[in-house]
């Protein structure tokens, strides 16, 4: 009975969030000073939040993204990776119950926020990398934009996420244990072949032509892409432990 009431939440909950992202009903104008008027609320630098036309909803989507990066990169990633990892508990013990379920969502969310950051930084590095003489670049426009996105992801994958996983992987062991953890008692029970073969392979075979893909979209879209791609990953990775227990 819980199981299939948590099931009917679920799809209740993509679909309630891929509508707020197609119909989202928010947009950001540039106006002058701070006040508040009806149907309206303007914050620092003069941004104004005020409703949109929902036929625009995408089009308010990355506005509001492009205002507001960091607040909507904590909610994009801290949303989706969280029900990925309810999606995983369901696949593996039937449950949709997952323990310490809010720092999770924090922590998730903050890792969103460093998504934000990081995706810019190495997506503006790599644009002016190629404009010198340190990487390659293409003379036709369509192949310089493949070339980047591909240039971009390579670079990120390889100098960013096997640090970033392994960081929080620490994280979710000190919520797992309730105690903070030292560097060696840490190491010391990392299942070396999922840290010394998996994940590298992940990196290799998923994460580069995955963001390849997300580096073509536009830049306010780039950190939800990676969120709905780490849920998608999550949930094929328990797939498949599932079908070969």
């Amino acid at each position: 009975m819980f199981k299939k009431v948590g099931d009917t939440l679920a799809i209740v909950f993509l679909a309630a969030f891929a509508c707020a992202v197609i119909f989202f009903p928010l947009d950001v104008q540039q106006g002058a000073g701070i006040k508040i008027t009806e149907g309206s609320v303007s914050f620092w630098g003069g941004s104004r939040v005020v409703w949109g036309r929902l036929s625009d909803g995408l089009a308010n989507f990355g506005h509001f993204t492009a205002a507001f990066p960091y607040f909507m990169g904590f909610l994009k990633v801290g949303l989706l990776a969280t029900f990925g990892e309810m999606l995983k508990n369901r696949r593996k013990n039937g449950s949709w119950s997952v323990p310490s379920l809010i720092p999770r969502f924090i922590l998730w969310g903050i890792t969103g926020m460093v998504f934000t950051l990081v995706f810019a930084l190495f997506g503006i590095g790599t644009e002016a990398l190629m404009k010198t003489n340190l990487w390659f670049s293409c003379s036709n426009e369509t192949c310089n934009n493949i070339l980047r996105a591909f240039s971009t992801s390579l670079l990120q994958n390889l100098i960013f996420s096997y640090p970033m996983m392994l960081g929080h992987e620490w994280c979710n062991e000190v919520i797992n244990r309730k105690k903070f953890l030292g560097g060696a008692e840490f190491l010391a029970n990392l299942d070396s072949h999922v840290w010394g073969s998996f994940i590298p392979k992940t990196i290799l075979y998923f994460w580069i032509p995955a963001h390849t893909v997300t580096f073509l979209l536009p830049k306010d879209y780039r950190v939800l892409m990676s969120a709905v791609l780490a849920l998608a990953l999550g949930f094929l990775l328990t797939v498949k432990v599932k079908k070969n227990a």
